[in-house]
């Protein structure tokens, strides 16, 4: 099985998004299991788009265990419409003859949970989102994943390869990076592809950002005073007022 994970730099943090830790833990497991039934070929690749500095979370996914990495270079710095961001996955992922593709459920900054679905459009993939188990019996061409929905229901779902899923946080728990797998990360090349040479033409975008604006404070928080009998009081018939006793 040869297993595709994306993942991303925060713009805040420059750390991989939490939520595609487990997207490549779970790939990781995957892969574990394709070995243990004896498919030696099973592979876990990581792919990223983002500016040259996020090519730092492709080394730690080294350190956790990912075999090969591809990096697409892009020219913005903070925010990419998630179209775009898709469409650049997409373009590499479907030359790379993928079984599965994984993605986090969103990022962890712009938490928009729209590039894993789009990918899979994309690609003409078949897509479940929100995945919090995957069931894998070897050498079929058939997943069963269950996804988490609203109420504490799940849908449970057959899906047949190649597919994308966009993994829920929880599903695992994901490793730290091994020492091992570190001093292997330094012997590894990153594929490194231009954004501007996927295309004829530029991508455009669907949305565009207009502005990014922090919330206003609505509320403010009433300090009571005096002795203990003054501060009941004061509470009491705030909260009568307020119609909450």
């Amino acid at each position: 099985m040869k297993i595709l994970v994306c993942i991303k730099q925060g713009v805040d943090d420059g750390e991989m998004s939490r939520f595609d830790e487990f997207a490549l833990e779970e790939a990781q497991l995957l892969r574990e299991l394709c070995q243990a039934e004896g498919m030696d070929d099973a592979r876990v690749d990581v792919i990223t788009a983002g500016p040259a500095h996020a090519g730092a979370i492709i080394k730690r996914a080294f350190g956790l265990g990912a075999d090969q990495g591809i990096h697409i270079v892009t020219r913005k710095v903070r925010y990419v419409p998630a179209f775009v961001t898709a469409s650049n996955l997409a373009a590499v992922a479907g030359k790379g003859d993928y079984d599965l593709i994984l993605t986090g459920i969103m990022s962890q900054d712009m938490m928009e949970g729209q590039t894993g679905p789009m990918v899979a459009e994309l690609l003409g993939l078949p897509c479940a989102t929100g995945v919090v188990k995957i069931f894998l019996a070897p050498g079929t061409d058939i997943l069963r994943v269950e996804r988490e929905m609203e109420n504490g229901c799940k849908d449970c779902l057959d899906i047949c390869l190649p597919a994308v899923l966009t993994i829920q946080a929880g599903i695992n728990t994901p490793r730290y990076p091994s020492l091992s797998n570190m001093l292997k990360a330094g012997k590894k090349s990153i594929t490194t592809l231009a954004e501007e040479n996927l295309f004829l033409a530029p991508v455009r975008p669907k949305e565009l950002l207009v502005a990014i604006e922090c919330p206003e404070k609505t509320r403010a928080g009433r300090r009571v005073e005096g002795s203990l009998e003054d501060q009941v009081r004061q509470l009491k018939r705030f909260l009568r007022e307020k119609d909450l006793v």
